[in-house]
């Protein structure tokens, strides 16, 4: 293998792939293989083009070019004993946030910058200091005195604007003076990333290139085999048209990539010195048989552990489009759904194939591929337990509802055995509410929770006990939705959503708390709801804007009353959790103290809440303007006002 001299983070992409998994036959549309020179890799991305350009229209093309887990390490006695850090999937696998916490200290990405805030003592807080960053910065990890800063932005390149993820390291050991140490620009924006101790694995996209000259071929093209079609032109017609665009072009996009230095489609890092080195070989790049829409989706393993960030390897990426990412701690799953390989016109075949690789340090390696019938919703669709892939999806017909063709029709759990290279199905569940789909849903070791909706929300408990033979054991048919489940030790469940009447009008987001004791029987034990007449929060599609620590719950809330007599309102619902007696809200912390503090009276402005800390019997509140510091017990008094300046 190529090895790099470089030095910047230990972005080491999918390193030691050469090898296909053992017992794999490769016979399988879905297994990923490698490309065996650049030949065949620009032979693939002209099919991808082809593929993607006769599918969806000249609109549709890009424009291409040439659990909770520690944030860091505790400062010890000088701290608080206890504080509440980001909300996370899998407890040991941290997700990047805006905010981090390691009790002493917060750490911010606000408005172009990285903001440092004492916090404890909690009634000292105060902003120390803070750094540039770029502009748009809105994921970063803690670990010990390093934090690691990604950023998507555009740049231009070759008359060209690109997505390119930014990554800044810097050193916070002197909080009021932190120093950024090194930066590294990845081609293709950012996706997600997951840390693992120092571990740090960064999942970003990227679309190959081809030049301008091609755009004018191309519309030409499109334009003079779809002027006579339309959306019910029969089948035999539509492919007619298919062959004679694909024929046309493809000798175009051939010479284009014949002609292309490989340099110029591969992914590449940017130094800071404005020098680009290749992220990975051609030989590096794993695909499937079938032909998707054209992508590189990237790996790449940061050690946090180091002091400056360093390359050290050859980089692999996937041929792949659109995906869904989940890591445990010992594997990553990238997923990708048919969509991406769908050609428009033909019967879609609605599956979705996940990928595994192994986390090693910094050996990341390719071990295996599945697939199962129907979509994921998020990351929670997907958990690994005991060497077993849960995945739940939804089989519905793009989008507007789910067929009833067959058994697959509604919504699915599937076991596969992730420790076999091909990754069968060993176990399915089908066929659960035909006609709605998922909203969320929740594995818990040999548990899984599922809710679906359409009018109300059925909240499924489903064991998965028997892998072979998982079952639906119980159902609860209540008003609203819930958007994100979070178990509350082994007989309770909290739900975070939109309450709801019968006959399906949402009206308000909700915090439910569910008793799943008898898991034959769930019972929604309390709920507490926003009182306006319309509500909405950043909770319902993002699970770090939730906090869950001890017996309290915290989410960011806004809403609005139409008669105008009590206006918007916009701030944190805090609620206690007793598996006893139920939920109680102990206040709706707002941040117009803050809005007095920079502005004087200012009542018509509203902050809007991003997140919120426990540290110890303290509250941090923390909105697009400032952080509020308050009694947990009253949490709308209070005791600090750190304005984000």
């Amino acid at each position: 293998m190529r090895h790099s001299t470089a030095t910047l983070a230990t972005l080491l992409v999918l390193t030691n792939v050469g090898c296909l998994p053992a017992g794999s036959g490769g016979e399988l549309d879905y297994e990923l293989t490698q490309f065996d020179g650049c030949a065949a890799m620009k032979e693939h991305l002209t099919e991808s083009y082809l593929h993607t350009f006769s599918s969806f229209g000249m609109e549709e093309v890009a424009v291409l070019d040439s659990g909770n887990t520690d944030d860091g390490d505790s400062s010890g006695s000088r701290g608080p004993s206890d504080y509440s850090t980001t909300n996370v999937q899998e407890a040991g696998v941290d997700e990047p946030d805006m905010m981090k916490t390691d009790g002493e200290f917060i750490y911010l990405l606000d408005d172009g910058a990285l903001k440092i805030v004492r916090s404890w003592p909690a009634e000292d807080s105060a902003q120390l200091s803070e750094i540039p960053v770029e502009a748009y910065s809105q994921d970063m990890f803690l670990h010990g005195d390093r934090i690691l800063v990604y950023s998507t932005d555009w740049v231009s390149r070759d008359d060209r604007w690109l997505p390119i993820t930014t990554v800044d390291y810097i050193d916070v050991s002197e909080r009021s003076a932190p120093e950024r140490i090194d930066r590294k620009r990845i081609d293709g924006e950012f996706v997600s990333a997951r840390r693992i101790g120092s571990d740090v694995y960064t999942v970003t996209k990227q679309t190959p290139a081809h030049p301008t000259s091609l755009e004018g071929i191309m519309y030409d093209a499109w334009k003079a085999s779809y002027t006579e079609l339309t959306w019910d032109s029969p089948a035999s017609v539509r492919k007619m048209a298919i062959d004679k665009l694909r024929d046309t072009l493809r000798p175009h996009i051939q010479q284009a990539f014949d002609e292309m230095p490989v340099e110029d489609i591969l992914p590449a890092i940017t130094h800071e010195n404005g020098d680009r080195e290749p992220m990975m070989g051609c030989t590096d790049i794993l695909h499937s048989k079938e032909i998707s829409e054209p992508g590189f989706t990237t790996i790449a393993h940061i050690d946090m552990g180091e002091d400056r960030l360093k390359v050290s390897g050859d980089a692999t990426g996937i041929v792949a489009g659109s995906t869904t990412i989940y890591a445990s701690t010992n594997n990553l799953y990238v997923a990708q759904s048919s969509y991406s390989w769908w050609d428009g016109f033909s019967e879609i075949e609605r599956v979705t194939r996940l990928h595994r690789f192994g986390l090693e340090k910094d050996e990341t390696q390719y071990a295996g591929s599945g697939q199962v019938d129907g979509y994921l919703h998020n990351q929670f669709s997907m958990s690994e337990h005991e060497g077993l892939l849960r995945v739940a999806t939804t089989f519905d017909d793009w989008g507007w509802g789910t067929t009833t063709d067959d058994r697959r029709s509604g919504n699915n759990i599937f076991v596969l055995d992730a420790e076999n290279p091909q990754m069968p199905v060993i176990g399915e569940l089908t066929g659960l509410a035909p006609g709605e789909r998922i909203y969320a849903t929740r594995f818990q070791a040999d548990r899984a929770f599922m809710v679906t909706f359409v009018q109300v929300d059925p909240l499924f408990t489903i064991d998965l006990a028997q892998p072979t033979a998982p079952k639906a054991v119980g159902e609860l048919k209540i008003p609203g939705y819930s958007a994100y489940l979070h178990p509350i030790g082994d007989d309770h469940v909290l739900g975070v959503g939109m309450n709801g009447d019968w006959d399906g009008f949402i009206e308000g987001v909700a915090i439910s708390l569910f008793d799943v004791s008898d898991f034959a029987a769930p019972e929604q034990q309390d709920q507490i709801t926003l009182e306006c007449d319309y509500s909405w929060s950043e909770a319902l599609w993002n699970h770090h804007a939730i906090m869950v620590h001890n017996n309290t719950v915290a989410i960011p809330a806004y809403g609005y009353n139409w008669d105008g007599d009590h206006g918007d309102t916009s701030g944190l619902l805090v609620a206690t959790i007793d598996t006893k007696t139920g939920l109680e809200q102990i206040g709706f912390v707002d941040h117009r103290p803050l809005v007095d503090e920079i502005w004087g009276s200012y009542e018509s402005y509203m902050p809007s809440m991003r997140r919120s800390i426990v540290m110890d019997e303290n509250l941090f509140s923390i909105s697009d303007i400032g952080i509020m510091v308050s009694p947990l017990s009253r949490p709308d008094l209070p005791i600090a006002i750190v304005p984000l300046l």
